[in-house]
């Protein structure tokens, strides 16, 4: 069971990553490498992203196939993603085996191409299919708050900040969730930061790029 409670975080993270186009990478061959944190500081594990093809049709229109493998507290879980971009907007799919990701509205993975503080994206409800548990994600909350360059081990990095809120159930549990991310053009997300009830509780950060 913690196995699928991982993949369907992973799910939502990737989905709010890759939704951000221009503000991901499209180099093949590209690592990303993640460390992430608790509430304290304290690291509990890393993200791997390898991008393995991209097929630049043009400027604006290219196909990304990419790697996530997410290492928590030894329990490591890889997920294949896909991403086709087309003239400044983005549809995802994603899984491994029983995982499926799917949204009410189809605009909840669309995206401008241009972000400016203030832009409010779509809201809606997302569900995450694990191996015959279905979690509904509804958002509440989507908008572009702040643009802000911020460094990293990874280096320094000009960013619009994201803020998503979304409420939903976990194994019967009721939560609600607000997620800051920071994207760069040409990366994606180089910090994320996430909140329950107004408190941190994780966070993850760019410390390496392999090319």
């Amino acid at each position: 069971m913690k196995k699928l409670l991982l993949l369907f975080v992973m799910c939502l993270c990737s989905l709010s990553m890759f939704a951000q186009t221009p503000y991901c990478c499209v180099t093949k061959g590209t690592v990303l490498n993640y460390t992430d944190y608790d509430a304290k500081g304290k690291e509990t594990g890393t993200t791997k992203q390898t991008f393995k093809e991209v097929t630049m049709l043009s400027d604006q229109n290219y196909d990304i196939a990419m790697e996530t493998t997410v290492n928590a507290g030894g329990n490591v879980v890889t997920m294949e993603t896909s991403m086709e971009v087309r003239n400044g907007s983005a549809m995802i799919s994603m899984g491994s085996g029983s995982i499926d990701v799917t949204a009410t509205d189809p605009e909840l993975l669309r995206i401008p191409n241009k972000l400016a503080v203030g832009y409010k994206l779509p809201l809606g409800d997302m569900y995450v299919d694990l191996g015959g548990l279905r979690v509904k994600s509804t958002i509440t909350e989507n908008e572009v708050v702040d643009r802000e360059e911020i460094t990293t081990p990874a280096g320094t990095f000009k960013c619009y900040v994201i803020q998503q809120t979304s409420s939903g159930r976990v194994l019967g549990m009721k939560s609600e969730t607000t997620i800051k991310n920071w994207y760069a053009r040409g990366i994606g997300m180089v910090k994320t930061e996430s909140y329950s009830k107004g408190k941190l509780v994780s966070s993850s950060v760019l410390t390496s790029i392999e090319k």
